[in-house]
């Protein structure tokens, strides 16, 4: 790759591939996502908005041909080690890299289903100040979806008549895996840097300062990651300690009977809905309950997202 430096902060700079004065900038953090970047960037690429568009991609420790496919690419490589990976603090380093106005975050496993995608969120976006917004995420039809998943996504993100731009209330839906912001909301409220639910809770405080955040159900990208149960109650743990929720044995209680009747009226098998409603209670029951260790935040970086 050209141009290896490292920077003090433990960020290498791996290549440097930009246009100049780009009106969109899109940011993707992946470890390991070599099985899908062929799709992913297929899509991307063939976005009617891309010529205007940088792509800069920060790895986190790629131990697959991740970073041998992205540096063929017409895009901005860097790379921090797992150790130092940190879910918040790398939104505010690609942010920091980045040129355009507004900036697009993307998991390196979602796919766009339109061509006019990223235009559609430039536009939405473009005229408005301290504005942020997320895209409608469905199963992922080509590399599959759990009961799970698909009863997860349509409870987060409904479908509404495509045309609406749908001005929330409240940070719930707000992911990082398919958002976009501009860059005037970044400089007033950088990303805590914190590992995990960095996106919500950036979101939660946008709103508490006066910003503004939409739904866009017209932008569909396809997301999903197959996840096992005991995967569930790892990405679940992880979101629950980064927003220091109280533990109890009623919240978790709660959180099972929702995801068991959300999957069985996705017509799940009652075995694989109790799997799942157990694991993802399980996170949010008294921590003298739970036992094990949580993975780094590197290593569930493609499973959370």
């Amino acid at each position: 790759m050209d141009g290896l430096k490292i920077m003090s902060d433990g960020l290498r700079t791996l290549s440097l591939k930009r246009p100049a004065n780009p009106a969109l900038s899109v940011l993707v953090r992946l470890k390991n996502e070599r099985a899908s970047l062929d799709e992913f960037w297929g899509r991307l690429s063939s976005q009617t908005i891309f010529p205007e568009t940088e792509v800069l991609f920060l790895d986190s420790g790629s131990t697959d041909s991740t970073l041998q496919f992205l540096e063929r690419l017409p895009a901005s490589v860097y790379q921090v080690s797992a150790e130092g990976f940190c879910f918040g603090a790398s939104c505010n380093q690609l942010l920091s890299l980045s040129r355009a106005p507004i900036a697009c975050f993307l998991s390196a496993h979602v796919l766009l289903e339109d061509m006019d995608a990223l235009q559609k969120v430039h536009s939405a976006l473009i005229d408005k100040a301290r504005t942020a917004a997320y895209l409608r995420q469905v199963p992922n039809k080509i590399f599959g979806a759990t009961c799970y998943e698909r009863a997860f996504l349509r409870k987060r993100f409904p479908p509404r008549p495509q045309s609406e731009l749908i001005e929330m209330a409240t940070p719930a839906g707000f992911s990082n895996a398919a958002s976009g912001l501009t860059r005037d909301s970044w400089e007033q409220n950088p990303f805590p840097e914190i590992h995990g639910s960095e996106d919500f809770i950036w979101a939660e405080r946008h709103l508490a300062l006066g910003g503004k955040i939409y739904y866009l159900p017209g932008v569909t990208v396809m997301h999903s990651h197959g996840d096992p149960p005991d995967a569930v109650y790892e990405r679940v743990r992880l979101n629950v300690n980064a927003r220091k929720l109280t533990r109890s044995y009623s919240r978790a209680l709660y959180f099972f009977c929702g995801v068991l009747v959300a999957m069985l009226a996705e017509g799940s098998p009652w075995m694989e809905a109790y799997r799942y409603a157990s694991s993802h209670a399980r996170a949010y029951a008294p921590e003298k309950s739970n036992s094990g260790n949580l993975q780094s935040p590197s290593d569930l970086e493609g499973s959370i997202r």
